[in-house]
């Protein structure tokens, strides 16, 4: 539903120029019918009027169309950016954090490759090929990613974390 209306300013303002034009045209042949000038002068304003007014209503209408459609797309654009900037911050932040503690080992382990809306292993077979970050399951869950339903990343985790 949402889609339907972020269109319709953009086809009315269409419909706005078209309307507009098809008002001037009949506005001058209404004008060629009549032979003295007094009487051409009353079609050719108000017929020019209200066509110029309606192609520039429609006109401005596609300018705020454009303009909403390019709004929309920069915003998707800088929310992947800003989880991608975030996950790139908790991979460095906890890969210095594994390397004090001794527990390297169990860090590797605790690493999971993270998607747009959900983590996995290293060896799930919806990751293979895909270059996707590596980052904390913890990291991942902060973000609000899901665990993958395939090889369930975070049932490892809670597994760990009921021995500890």
């Amino acid at each position: 539903m949402r889609q339907t209306w972020s269109k319709l300013g953009g086809q009315l303002g269409m419909g706005c120029i078209a309307v507009g034009l098809l008002i001037i045209g009949l506005a001058w042949n209404g004008a060629a019918g009549i032979d003295f000038v007094s009487g051409q002068i009353p079609y050719l304003l108000s017929g020019g009027a209200l066509g110029l007014g309606l192609i520039g209503l429609g006109a401005a209408m596609l300018v705020v169309q454009n303009g909403r459609r390019d709004r929309a797309i920069i915003e998707a654009q800088l929310a992947d950016l800003n989880a991608a900037v975030s996950r790139l911050a908790s991979a460095v932040g906890s890969a210095g954090l594994g390397t004090n503690g001794g527990g390297a080992a169990r860090d590797a382990e605790a690493q999971v490759r993270a998607g747009r809306s959900s983590f996995h292993r290293h060896s799930c077979r919806l990751a293979e090929g895909k270059d996707l970050p590596t980052i904390s399951v913890d990291a991942a869950l902060a973000e609000g990613l899901t665990p993958c339903r395939i090889c369930k990343p975070a049932a490892e985790r809670a597994a760990e974390g009921a021995t500890s």
